[in-house]
């Protein structure tokens, strides 16, 4: 009886469950029919304008466009193929991500057919191209983007990094730390010095001394001498001391107090080496590479006051000022009391600072000026009027960096075999010295240095001069010429300035300083242009008449493999120097050499590409790109030929103006814009309808029909 009434009870369950998969399976048939009600009407409404075509029209319009039919039916049915799929993996959930997937999907596929279907007479890449910068006959030509603009621009960048440098080269006294010997309680001094001292610079030092007041008006002290120095640490040798010397005593001090402002130095063993480099112009590798490398050093500055008090007490026995005064005393007629001398205390008193590291680096301090022009321009403008601009370059100077702003400007193309001139601006950090107004007066030699292979040096070019006197408020400017003269040995050039300058102090003594300056320039060798402006010129001249016909790209194709193969015999000699660089496991040169290669052979398809279009914007947008990328493997031969001798500053530089180049050849480069296609597509008509009209009936007829076969 219990198994019969288990057998029944089971089979009602499964009766039940049965029937509720009818009813689910209803219901998705009745919202599905309902849906395909909706679709058809909306179908009914879209495609009516399909209707008002004749029919003989239809068939000769399917004759003279048919490949325009392909072209846009066949990226429809993909796109509608890939929305139904999408539709169907997700059973309906996120439409509107399928419907984009379709639309990307049939932009594609049109941008593939129009290149391979497009008219003969259409050289184009299809597609919507779309590009970064747009290039013109000028712009291949001349190259302003290079120029004009970058020296605009690489000016603009300078000027603020000036003005931040010069903020924080600026610094206002602050009070030092100190301790003190001989302390009586009747003097005591503070001193002051700049919150930030920078390299080898004198710099100002305030000494502020008070006297403590006695209630005998009579006991002042005198001053018999102040003196101010800086010492270095282990050592008892003053340095750069200032004395103000009072004789037998100055006026009496009680309760008054006196300011000694003067200049003193930061210690500097390297002025006189520097000084013989100028007067001699023997600048050698190891006196430059000492100087960007030097370190300052720990020092304190003393005060030492040597002074008396004059020790007086009262005396009641006279009564009177007369009396008073006859017997050798002083009468003070604030309290009628008569005070009558008793000794001199001597005061020998020293104050030393305790703080002065916390205001200097002791390390090796460099300035450096990171934004403004680099390197060099491309030889290709050698002999324009570019050459000739002025360009304010990257720099690193050491020495009295806290007392002058120094900043290079130069003609930013330095190619062997010719001259670069240079303007050097020279200016004491204005208010460094508040509230003292010294004078500068200075020497000032101008090296150009060969480097050869092994990396020795010699002077290839020197000028020595002055500048004159300089004041804050008046800046000192030099101009220079440099000849980078032609050697076989020779792997480049190096430029430096050296300045010593004196200051003169209020007691006439002549503080000397010294700086270094090393403009980040690179001498490139004066490597054949195969795309040089008279090629340009040639090609650009086909746009003259903003098209390109046939015939002319039969043209354009010739001139095309000679230039490639120009930049051929540029890519065998950069893998020849990749070779040498392997051999010697020179990593850096390898790098660049291997650089140098991709950007020729870049250039030859940038080449290749300017005959397979009739396109005028896209010719002259790669016809600047094949440009643009041989002066980068240029630059990277370059590069690579300096790392292999371990030249790596300057190879960096010239390395770092291919990448720059390669960039910007970049933004020319002409891309497809898969948007910009599909946008184009659907504006498109078949049959009089639109075809987006026709996309979004597919879409949904293609969905219904994968959800309606999923539901079932």
């Amino acid at each position: 009886m219990l198994s019969l009434f288990n057998f029944l009870k089971c089979r009602k369950k499964e009766d039940e469950e049965e029937n509720e998969k009818k009813n689910q399976r209803c219901n998705r048939r009745k919202r599905v029919a309902g849906a395909l009600i909706m679709l058809i009407l909306f179908v009914s409404i879209y495609a009516q304008p399909a209707s008002a075509f004749s029919f003989s029209g239809w068939w000769n319009g399917v004759k003279e466009r048919a490949k325009d039919t392909v072209k846009t039916v066949v990226p429809v049915v993909v796109g509608g193929i890939a929305t139904g799929a999408c539709l169907a993996g997700t059973a309906g959930a996120g439409s509107a991500a399928c419907i984009g997937m379709g639309l990307a999907a049939a932009g594609a596929t049109y941008a593939g057919m129009e290149i391979l279907l497009g008219d003969d007479s259409e050289k184009t890449s299809g597609g919507t191209l779309s590009v970064d910068r747009y290039a013109n006959q000028s712009t291949v030509t001349d190259d302003p983007d290079e120029t004009t603009n970058l020296l605009d621009e690489s000016n603009q960048e300078a000027y603020k990094r000036i003005a931040e440098l010069t903020a924080k080269l600026r610094s206002d006294l602050v009070q030092y730390d100190t301790k003190e010997d001989g302390a009586t309680g009747d003097l005591w001094i503070e001193i002051y010095g700049p919150q930030s001292i920078y390299g080898f610079s004198a710099f100002p030092v305030q000494a502020k001394l008070y006297t403590k007041k006695s209630n005998i008006p009579f006991n002042v002290i005198h001053l018999r001498s102040v003196e101010i120095y800086l010492q270095k640490e282990n050592s008892t040798v003053p340095l750069w001391r200032r004395v103000w010397d009072y004789g037998a005593g100055s006026e009496g001090l009680n309760g008054e107090s006196a300011v000694y402002t003067t200049i003193l130095k930061v210690p500097d063993d390297y002025v006189y080496s520097v000084q013989n480099a100028i007067s001699t112009g023997q600048v050698t590798r190891n006196l430059i590479e000492t100087l960007f490398n030097a370190n300052t050093s720990t020092w304190e500055i003393f005060v030492k006051v040597d002074a008396y008090r004059e020790v007086w007490q009262s005396d009641p026995s006279y009564t009177n000022q007369t009396s008073c005064e006859n017997a050798g005393g002083k009468w003070d007629t604030n309290t009628s009391t008569c005070y009558v001398f008793v000794r001199n205390d001597d005061i020998d008193y020293t104050a030393y600072t305790t703080s002065a590291w916390k205001h200097v680096t002791m390390a090796h301090d460099i300035a450096q000026l990171t934004d403004g022009f680099y390197a060099s321009l491309p030889v290709k403008f050698l002999n324009t009027e570019a050459a000739t601009k002025w360009a304010i370059y990257q720099e690193k100077y050491a020495g009295a960096l806290s007392n002058f702003i120094i900043l290079t400007s130069a003609t930013p193309l330095h190619v062997v075999g010719s001259t670069a001139d240079y303007k050097f601006y020279i200016v004491p950090n204005p208010g460094y010295f508040d509230p003292l107004n010294p004078t500068f007066e200075d020497d000032f030699r101008f090296v150009v240095v060969r480097e050869y292979k092994d990396l020795s040096w010699t002077v290839a070019d020197s000028i020595f001069g002055d500048l004159g006197t300089m004041s804050a408020d008046s800046p000192t400017m030099k101009l220079l010429t440099a000849h980078y003269t032609e050697d076989p040995n020779t792997l480049t050039y190096k430029v430096y300035g050296l300045a010593s300058f004196t200051i003169k102090r209020d007691d006439n003594t002549t503080i000397p300083l010294w700086l270094v300056v090393s403009p980040k320039i690179s001498v490139i060798p004066n490597t054949r242009t195969v795309l040089a402006d008279e090629q340009m010129e040639q090609l650009v001249q086909f746009t003259d008449d903003d098209k390109i016909t046939e015939e002319e790209i039969e043209q354009i194709k010739g001139i095309a493999a000679s230039l490639i193969n120009g930049l051929q015999e540029k890519i065998a000699a950069a893998e020849s120097l990749k070779k040498k660089a392997d051999a010697e496991n020179n990593e850096k040169a390898s790098l660049y050499a291997e650089k140098a290669i991709q950007a020729y052979e870049d250039a030859i398809e940038a080449l290749n590409k300017i005959t397979q279009t009739d396109a005028v914007q896209e010719y002259l947008n790669w016809l600047n790109v094949a440009k643009k990328l041989e002066q980068a493997g240029d630059f990277y031969m370059s590069a690579a030929e300096k790392a292999l001798y371990g030249e790596y500053e300057q190879a960096e530089l010239d390395a770092q103006k291919g990448d720059e180049l390669v960039d910007l050849a970049d933004e020319y480069k002409p891309h497809i814009d898969i948007l910009g296609t599909a946008k184009d597509l659907l504006n498109k008509e078949v049959f009089g309808v639109k075809l987006w009209v026709l996309l979004l009936i597919i879409f949904v007829l293609v969905g219904a029909f994968v959800i309606w076969k999923k539901l079932l």
